[in-house]
């Protein structure tokens, strides 16, 4: 469909509910869960390829994530650690655009549907040559109800950290009693370490304490390295209670 306003025509592809691949106008993917449904491709090795081809399994969703390269691993991170975020994939939506006799095909890094049920397109900061490109994905995001969002990449200290408590990001606290135990003992800042040991879990304490810190349930000051004597506490966010979409 073409609009007289913009001049750009565009069709969208996505995989139905049934799994094939299939083409819609923006307006026609209003409401449609692209962020669960398959990816369209996975990304491929090839000879000279400059990136590493990785995956993310998501805490949130317990999907594989594909990621062209480290860079978007780490955003794959960072999105999976953010508590608004119930669920996110890569490579599920392609824009192809036509105007003017020029075309192309583009498509955020990832989709996302937060906790409140808002469809976020997570794209890469624009080049200075994707003028058109940015004008169809906003305009494919207006027409679908998706919101577009930057694509965030954690650096420096915040990096490093997130990695070390994303270990544990799938650890099991056998029970709410022991999950309390935990949060219980660092009702007020302590060390890591020393808040382990007070819990009194014996030798799992300590990953336990890792993941609730990737959970959001302790706390840290995320701008300093974070170590094993780092000063830790409750937040008094629970996340048993939370949806996971």
């Amino acid at each position: 469909m073409e609009r007289e306003d913009l001049g750009v025509e565009i069709r969208v592809e996505f995989r139905s509910a049934a799994g094939r691949s299939c083409q819609d106008e923006p307006a026609g993917l209003r409401g449609v869960p692209v962020e669960a449904r398959a990816p369209l491709s996975q990304p491929r090795a090839y000879r000279g390829r400059r990136s590493k081809i990785t995956k993310w399994t998501s805490a949130s969703s317990g999907w594989a994530v594909w990621c062209s390269s480290d860079i978007q691993k780490s955003a794959a991170m960072l999105l999976d650690f953010d508590p608004d975020i119930a669920c996110f994939q890569s490579n599920v939506v392609q824009v192809h655009w036509e105007k003017n006799g020029k075309h192309g095909t583009t498509e955020p890094a990832f989709m996302a549907r937060t906790r409140q049920g808002q469809r976020l397109a997570i794209v890469h900061p624009p080049r200075s040559t994707a003028g058109l490109e940015e004008e169809a994905l906003q305009q494919t995001a207006e027409e679908a109800g998706w919101r577009i969002r930057p694509l965030t990449v954690p650096q420096g200290v915040l990096r490093s950290s997130l990695r070390t408590v994303a270990h544990f990001r799938h650890t099991r606290i056998p029970s709410e009693q022991d999950r309390h135990r935990v949060l219980a003992a660092f009702a007020t800042p302590l060390p890591l370490t020393a808040g382990a040991a007070r819990c009194g879990l014996g030798p799992p304490s300590m990953d336990y304490a890792w993941h609730l810190l990737w959970t959001g349930e302790l706390s840290c000051d995320w701008g300093r390295p974070l170590l094993p004597t780092s000063r830790v506490w409750a937040s008094g966010r629970d996340t048993s209670k939370e949806s996971e979409g």
